[in-house]
């Protein structure tokens, strides 16, 4: 994809300080919280995902969900999952995605290298917001839709060089 802030017309949607936090605030309707167990657990055959990378005030290359940082991620077999990510991380190489794959970490630095198949067709790479200031950038957003068919458990990892070595990862449960 390349190293650069959102622009509009980049491939997917840009969204402005006011539309990332509702962004966020829907994905916090669905699916049911565990702060004990740091994982997210989902109902239904219809499964919305509004997972965000590097959410301002949170550590610096993780996921969030529902104000947890990397939480499991548990959805019913046999669902419809629509897993959309929004990426708020500012600076160079700071694009995110995420790729589900069934091999657990550690992760190296080229992790992209060593993941295997991904278990579901990614989404390109989000590029990272336009500005320093959180509340006046633009922000990359883009999601994709997948049907939950074989139970087991997998991964969430962002593919990123060195991203998933620091921990930009979460487990993610089909079951």
């Amino acid at each position: 994809m390349g190293n650069y802030p959102v622009t509009p017309g980049w491939g997917g949607k840009v969204l402005d300080y006011a539309d990332a936090l509702n962004y966020i605030k829907y994905g916090q309707t669905h699916g049911t919280v565990d702060a004990q167990t740091n994982s997210v657990t989902f109902a239904g055959s219809n499964v919305i995902i509004h997972l965000v990378a590097v959410q301002p005030g949170y550590q610096d290359q993780t996921f969030e969900l529902h104000g947890l940082a990397n939480p499991t991620i548990i959805v019913p077999h046999g669902a419809t999952v629509q897993l959309n990510l929004l990426n708020m991380d500012y600076g160079n190489n700071m694009e995110h995605t995420a790729v589900i794959t069934t091999t657990p970490p550690p992760y190296p630095y080229m992790s992209m290298m060593y993941l295997g198949p991904p278990q579901v067709p990614p989404m390109p790479e989000l590029p990272w917001r336009n500005g320093n200031d959180a509340k006046t950038a633009q922000y990359a957003a883009l999601g994709e839709s997948f049907i939950a068919s074989a139970p087991g458990a997998y991964w969430y990892v962002c593919p990123a060089p060195q991203h998933a070595e620091e921990g930009m990862y979460g487990k993610f449960i089909v079951r």
